[in-house]
């Protein structure tokens, strides 16, 4: 078993990036209202153009910026995970994404 969990993570490896990136964006979707919520309590007394303005800098630069960051992030913590349990790991993180956003009623 040890085995064949090894080969799926040496034919995983190269595409832990993208991985990285698909597991962030998930959860971006997943949590992206709340952030928004959270922001427009902050600025809900602010002038409309005030609010206008931090929204699309939120959205175009600070969406962004974060998934750019914690993509590189957590790439990083793959690499350090051994090659054996890579693929079980990524299963295990979808999963429990899915199960949460079925919770939340996303799906």
């Amino acid at each position: 078993m040890i085995e064949l969990l090894t080969s799926l993570g040496q034919w995983f490896r190269p595409y832990q990036y993208q991985t990285a990136l698909a597991i962030i964006a998930t959860i971006l979707v997943l949590f992206g209202n709340d952030i928004n919520g959270a922001i427009k309590h902050l600025i809900r007394k602010q002038h409309f153009v005030v609010r206008t303005i931090v929204f699309i800098i939120i959205c175009a630069f600070g969406y962004g910026l974060l998934t750019v960051w914690l993509t590189a992030l957590l790439a990083q913590q793959l690499a350090n995970i051994p090659t054996a349990y890579i693929v079980p790991l990524i299963v295990l993180i979808f999963a429990v994404l899915g199960l949460y956003a079925q919770k939340q009623r996303h799906i």
